[in-house]
């Protein structure tokens, strides 16, 4: 991602859910008139679904996802018993 536009830092809060109400109002304006974030919306895209994937089976699998710690790859995530104290089920 180059400096092109400073929103172009919310895409991926705005993929995942994680911007307010108002946020996600503003950058969602904003994107339909900004080809640069657009770019980075379909750049972000396939780690965006796999986040959601991977959220789903956590949740279908009957476990509660990690919250003592934030994941720190995508493979900790798959695998949280790696975490101390975290995924014990």
């Amino acid at each position: 991602m180059t400096d092109a536009c400073p929103h172009a830092l919310s895409a991926g809060s705005y993929l995942l859910g994680l911007l307010t109400a108002e946020e996600t109002q503003e950058f969602r304006q904003h994107s339909t008139r900004c080809s640069h974030c657009q770019g980075e919306l379909v750049d972000l895209m396939p780690g965006a679904l796999y986040l959601q994937e991977l959220r789903a089976d956590i949740l279908a699998a009957g476990r509660r996802p990690c919250t003592d710690r934030p994941f720190l790859s995508t493979v900790v995530a798959r695998e949280p018993r790696w975490i101390a104290g975290c995924g014990t089920y």
